[in-house]
């Protein structure tokens, strides 16, 4: 079989059995691992599974439109199969084959190209790209493995992470089998090896959902230290993205993304960002306390509102500072009487439970920071960090 043979094998294995279910909710396979070197013909393939393909766009259209609206995803694409690599190849880590004796060392292989190959995605540029690669990472983490352990009276067998061998276990001499099944989350098994090999999975999926920045704003519960980086606040500058990535934000959880976004925000690099950059960052927070408040009834705060956490606290200022800025209540002069009083009422529950000095800690940001001006229509659909 030629160098070209094989590559396209692979890559066949890369759409359909691992990317297609990823992205519509089946069970993915992982086999051989992906050099970074095999992007050379990757980049320029077509699978040969017309229907998995097709499957893929779909999929990948209907996620990312659901945040804010595309006329097309950019499937296949250089970035989009980089990020599907190292997402293959860091489930394939995981895989219990790796602790025999002589595929030791393999997983740190394995790992090295993760690395290389995260190095090598660019920033989304388009609107479409953006949403394409979070369409692409969201389900990742969500990842389960099914081990099976199927006895009779004579006989144990163990499947861990791959289907049973029917033709076994279904033998009249074996005897009946009871299986017990037991599904571990990704992460779990992403722990377990770190603890076992020290490979630093756990921080090498925090660098790749870094290549999707609105997967991070999205899954801020697996990036502990999230900060606004250029890309980020690139993204961000996008009003229908950030707005999709608001609301969705308030429907995983407002609070539990609180000490995140807060943290961030105290962020030193942030204190000399520009002042257009600054403001995307504070505008994602606004607006997602606006989304909270005015979707459902009342100023959806938690019955007994602790904002102890300095960081959450930080995120909790952001409103009261708007509303103490002149140049920012524009943001909320356009609401009716009936949501602006609701959205009072929180900021005010919000500036009473402040501890000491953080209003005063915000408060110079919003005032800093600067709403860029509106651009054209026909610019609306481009991300540029």
């Amino acid at each position: 079989m030629s160098q070209g043979d094989k590559l396209q094998r692979q890559f066949d294995a890369l759409v359909s059995g691992f990317v297609q279910p990823l992205v519509t909710g089946g069970m993915v396979s992982v086999d051989r691992p992906l050099a970074p070197g095999a992007i050379s013909y990757f980049a320029h393939a077509t699978s040969t599974d017309s229907l998995a393909d097709h499957e893929i766009y779909d999929a990948l259209h209907r996620q990312a439109s659901a945040l804010a609206p595309i006329r097309n995803v950019p499937w296949p694409d250089r970035d989009l199969v980089l990020l599907a690599m190292a997402a293959y190849d860091l489930v394939l880590i995981t895989d219990p084959k790796l602790d025999r004796l002589f595929a030791r060392g393999h997983r740190e292989d394995i790992g090295a190209w993760v690395a290389e190959i995260i190095d090598a995605v660019a920033p989304p540029n388009t609107r479409a790209d953006a949403l394409a690669r979070h369409a692409l990472l969201d389900p990742l983490p969500a990842l389960r493995r099914k081990d099976v352990v199927a006895k009779s009276w004579a006989y144990t067998y163990r499947f861990i992470g791959r289907p049973t061998n029917s033709g076994l276990l279904t033998r009249p001499i074996m005897g009946d089998f009871r299986k017990q099944e037991n599904l571990i989350d990704i992460e779990t098994l992403w722990s377990e090896v770190d603890a076992k090999a020290g490979l630093q999975t756990r921080r090498q999926l925090r660098e790749l959902l870094s290549r999707s920045p609105v997967t991070e704003l999205l899954r801020l519960d697996l990036c502990e230290s999230f900060r606004f980086g250029l890309a980020t606040l690139a993204v961000l500058s996008d009003d229908a993205i950030r707005g999709g990535v608001a609301r969705e934000i308030v429907a995983r959880g407002e609070w539990k993304a609180a000490p995140r976004l807060g943290r961030a925000l105290g962020d030193p690099l942030l204190q000399h960002a520009p002042p257009a950059h600054l403001y995307f960052a504070l505008a994602l927070c606004f607006e997602v306390q606006m989304t909270a408040t005015l979707d459902v009834p009342g100023p959806a705060l938690p019955d007994r509102l602790d904002l102890s956490d300095r960081d959450v606290a930080r995120y909790a200022a952001v409103l009261p500072a708007f509303f103490d800025d002149e140049t920012m209540l524009d943001e909320v002069r356009a609401f009716d009487d009936d949501d602006r009083g609701v959205v009072q009422e929180r900021c005010a529950r919000l500036a009473s439970a402040l501890p000491d000095g953080v209003l005063d800690e915000v408060a110079p940001l919003v005032r800093r920071c600067q709403r860029p001006t509106p651009r054209g229509a026909a610019s609306l659909s481009e991300v540029r960090p």
